[in-house]
C-alpha cells in the first residue's frame, strides 16, 4: 500500500512534464510530436508491462522477482535524468524565451483558466474521453468475459486498443505539426470516438470477438490521436498562462473522471442479468457521456494564441528597419 502511494504521488510529475518540456525544448514544428511522445510514454510502459509481467509472474513466489525487475528498470531509467540540462542554451521559440516573464500567481492562473470558455471545453471533453478510455481498458475483462471471452483474449483487445492508439497518436502528432489543423482534428475525431463507443455497445455479444477486436482498434486509434491535439490546444487556448498549469489541469480532469467512471461501471454490473454479471448498463453510460462531447468539440473556436504571438514576433524580426 505504501509503495502504491509513492507511485501514485510520483506519476503526475511524469504525466505533466511532456507539454512544458516540449514547449521549452522544441520549436513550433516539433512541439506536437514531442508532446505526443511524452504523453504516450506512460501508456507504452503499461502496454509493455501487460505483455511481460504475465510471463514473469507464473506463481505467487515470483511476485517479488517481478517487483525487483521493475525497480531495477525504473532506477536505470531515472539515472540519465540527473544529467538533462534545465533548459536549452538557445530558446527554440519566442514562447520558450519568455517563460519566466509569463509566470504569475497560481490563483490568478487558475481563475484565468476557469473563465476561459474554450479551455473549459477542452477540460471537460478531454477528462470525459480520456477517463472513459482508461476505464474501458481497465474493465475489458469484466465487460467481455460474461460473453465467453477468456481473460487472455480480453487482454488482446486491450493490446489492440493500445497498439492502434500508438499508431494514431504518432501519425496525428506528425500531421498537426505540419498542418496546424488542431481544431479540425478535434472536431472530427471526437464524434468518431463517440460513435465507436456506440458500436462497441452493439458488438459485445456472444461469438463476436472479431468485431470487438476491430472496434477496439479503431477506438484506440482515434482516442489516442486526440492526446497530442488536446494537450497542445490546452496551451494554445490559454496562452500566456504557463504550460505547467494548463496541460496538468487536463491530466487532473482525466484522472478525476476516470475514477468516477470506474466506480460507476462497477456499480452498474448486472449480477442477475442475461448473461449474469454483464456490463450493458455500464456501456450505455459510456455512450451517453461520450456522444455529447461531439457538441462541445463543435463549439470550440479559440485561435492558436501562442502560434499567433510567435508568428507576429518572427514577422517583426524579419521586417527590415529603415
Amino acid at each position: 500500500m505504501i509503495g502504491q502511494l509513492f507511485c501514485a504521488f510520483g506519476q503526475p510529475f511524469i504525466l505533466n512534464a511532456s507539454t512544458p518540456y516540449s514547449s521549452q525544448w522544441f520549436g513550433a514544428n516539433e512541439r506536437s510530436s514531442a508532446s505526443m511522445a511524452g504523453g504516450l510514454s506512460n501508456t507504452v510502459g503499461m502496454a509493455i508491462a501487460d505483455l511481460i509481467v504475465p510471463a514473469i509472474v507464473t506463481d505467487s513466489g515470483s511476485v517479488q522477482t517481478n517487483f525487483l525487475i521493475i525497480a531495477c528498470v525504473t532506477t536505470a531509467v531515472m539515472i540519465p535524468t540527473f544529467f538533462i540540462p534545465r533548459q536549452p542554451k538557445t530558446p527554440p521559440s519566442y514562447s520558450a524565451s519568455n517563460q519566466d516573464e509569463r509566470r504569475q500567481p497560481l490563483m490568478t492562473t487558475l481563475w484565468s483558466l476557469l473563465t476561459n470558455r474554450n479551455f473549459m471545453i477542452l477540460f471537460i471533453a478531454f477528462g470525459v474521453m480520456c477517463g472513459l478510455a482508461s476505464t474501458l481498458t481497465s474493465m475489458l475483462p469484466q465487460i467481455v468475459q460474461p460473453y465467453g471471452i477468456s481473460y487472455d483474449d480480453a487482454g488482446y483487445l486491450g493490446v489492440a486498443f493500445i497498439v492502434a492508439g500508438i499508431v494514431g497518436a504518432v501519425s496525428t502528432g506528425i500531421f498537426i505539426d505540419r498542418t496546424k489543423l488542431h481544431v479540425w482534428v478535434l472536431r472530427i475525431f471526437i464524434p468518431i470516438v463517440g460513435f465507436m463507443y456506440l458500436a462497441f455497445f452493439f458488438v459485445v455479444e456472444q461469438n463476436n470477438y472479431d468485431a470487438m477486436l476491430a472496434v477496439c482498434a479503431l477506438m484506440g486509434f482515434f482516442m489516442f490521436s486526440l492526446l497530442p491535439v488536446a494537450l497542445e490546444l490546452s496551451v494554445e487556448s490559454s496562452y500566456p498562462a504557463p504550460e505547467t498549469i494548463s496541460s496538468s489541469s487536463l491530466w487532473m480532469s482525466s484522472q478525476v473522471f476516470g475514477l468516477v467512471w470506474l466506480l460507476s461501471m462497477n456499480a452498474l454490473i448486472d449480477t442477475s442479468g442475461q448473461p449474469p454479471n454483464n456490463l450493458r448498463k455500464g456501456l450505455i453510460l459510456a455512450v451517453c457521456v461520450a456522444m455529447p462531447m461531439m457538441i462541445l468539440s463543435t463549439v470550440y473556436n479559440s485561435p492558436n494564441r501562442r502560434m499567433q504571438v510567435e508568428k507576429e514576433q518572427q514577422d517583426g524580426e524579419n521586417t527590415p528597419h529603415s
